[in-house]
């Protein structure tokens, strides 16, 4: 008989992935992967077409099935991941009445400053594009019959769930992150829904992530190749599956997942409203055990190190680039990098074209600016950490580091010593997707909770110790890399990242 199996889903901004977990052990025994497309109707849009993605899940799912092991009598549920603060408007007979907004659409802006201007110190967060809120204000501003006729409206991974078991519904971590979330109450704002005349009944109910929310229609069934009445979990977000999918028990350890952009999480015992923080972080519900997390974000950190690759040489692999920093020592009379293509991130939260170099001198080379963004990635990194949880407290915290970036050995050894301590890599990064099928098994009754049936997961850790040689020019080097930070943004014009 085939071993009892939960699946993950995670649908993110650019592809969607499906993972195949043995229930007794959380191993992961299949996986089947495809891109998500994407459309630009207008410049700063950003749209997908839902019907799409339920298109390749299905694909994948037969896909998937078709591997050893894996059958539609072995699956014991389903969980969801999806991208945050991305809008799907439905209609009353649920058929769709516009594409998915997603979350890096930029065309909501002029309605997320509006609402910073007047109600920012009554949000829990800041009021900046990618936020629910303010593209549904969009849409009632510009496409009025959309919004009139949109019955519900859903994010991505409550879409999927919708047409596997019918439930209009979400969870608790995708609601804190449309901004219409009350933090204290764990319920949506209703005050501030009124006060923006927006129809309490236009979102769903909520429930925890890890709780069953119905099960397979004969219909998805078919569709997908899986048994009618299958258990759909409610699912997550895909920060707060990935928090999940990281198996983090407590707030002594800081997660940060460095990869394009890079997110630095931290567990909180209790939230506040953003007004309180001073502008440095972005606050989530976890979906599970009325917990919540804080995020830090720096934009650029891949992007920076692939933006530089293309303008030496687009032929040139990243492990050529690798090969480049290396010919150069960095540190404190190195040129300097602040990694701010796509506007600062944590901690100044500034919108805009801040990428700067500074520090240079007439023998700045190749490869001396090459290993300034190595090590300016590794600098905007703990500057947004120190920001997130303060200077005293990171000292103490376990630093666990998933994502691409510090899969390259250079790297890793930067992050540690630009950080001068130890930190702990994993090669596995699939975390949304693990979470979601966490989920999953709590639904099925498989476990009792996603921290313990994720305790043995192999994640692939290994330690990087910092050096003893680069500790103090990294110190050094830091120090000037704040200065500079603080220089390029002392006359910013103080509007928030999107």
């Amino acid at each position: 008989m085939a071993d009892h199996i939960v699946l993950g889903i995670d649908l993110g901004t650019q592809g969607l992935k499906v993972v195949a977990v043995r229930a007794d052990d959380a191993s992961i025994i299949g996986a089947a992967a495809a891109s998500v497309p994407s459309l630009t109707p207008a410049p700063g849009w950003l749209e997908q077409q839902p019907e799409a993605w339920w298109r390749i899940l299905c694909g994948l799912m037969r896909k998937l099935l078709r591997e050893p092991g894996i059958s539609p009598e072995s699956v014991l549920g389903i969980g969801l991941s999806g991208h945050m603060h991305s809008v799907v408007p439905l209609r009353a007979d649920g058929s769709l009445a516009h594409n998915c907004i997603v979350w890096a659409d930029t065309r909501s802006q002029p309605q997320a400053s509006s609402l910073a201007a007047k109600l920012q110190e009554r949000l829990w967060n800041p009021a900046i594009a990618p936020y629910s809120l303010a593209k549904l204000l969009w849409l009632r501003e510009h496409q009025p019959a959309v919004y009139d006729e949109t019955a519900v409206a859903l994010f991505p991974k409550d879409y999927l769930r919708w047409r596997m078991a019918g439930a209009i519904a979400s969870d608790y971590s995708d609601a804190s992150a449309s901004l219409m979330w009350d933090f204290a109450a764990r319920h949506w704002d209703e005050k501030l829904l009124a006060d923006l005349n927006i129809r309490a009944d236009l979102l769903p109910p909520v429930a925890a992530s890890c709780a069953p929310c119905g099960a397979l229609t004969p219909r998805a069934a078919a569709e997908l190749g899986l048994l009618p009445g299958t258990i759909v979990a409610y699912g997550g977000g895909d920060a707060a599956c990935a928090v999940v999918g990281a198996g983090i028990p407590d707030d002594a350890t800081l997660l940060i997942n460095a990869g394009t952009a890079v997110q630095v999480i931290q567990l909180i015992a209790k939230p506040t409203p953003f007004a309180a923080e001073r502008a440095i972080r972005y606050l989530f519900e976890l979906g599970v055990d009325a917990r919540c997390f804080v995020i830090g974000a720096l934009n650029s950190a891949g992007h920076s190190l692939d933006w530089w690759r293309r303008l030496l040489d687009p032929a040139q692999s990243h492990a050529d680039l690798e090969t480049l920093a290396a010919k150069a020592p960095g540190g404190a009379d190195a040129p300097i990098f602040l990694p701010w293509l796509q506007g600062t991130g944590t901690p100044f939260l500034l919108d805009g074209p801040y990428g700067s170099f500074a520090q240079l001198s007439a023998t700045a080379d190749k490869p001396a600016l090459t290993r300034a963004i190595y090590d300016g990635v590794a600098m905007g990194i703990r500057l947004c950490a120190e920001a997130l949880v303060g200077e005293k407290a990171l000292a103490t915290k376990r630093l666990l580091f998933t994502g691409g970036l510090p899969k390259s050995p250079l790297m890793r050894q930067i992050l540690a010593d630009v950080f001068g301590r130890e930190i702990r890599c994993r090669s596995f990064s699939d975390m949304s997707a693990l979470g979601a099928a966490a989920h999953a098994a709590v639904a099925a009754g498989s476990a009792e909770n996603a921290q313990s049936w994720l305790a043995d997961f192999d994640y692939g850790e290994i330690s990087q110790l910092a050096s003893d040689t680069r500790a103090e020019p990294y110190r050094s080097a830091y120090d000037r890399y704040k200065l500079w930070a603080a220089r390029i943004t002392a006359n910013a014009d103080g509007q928030v990242s999107s």
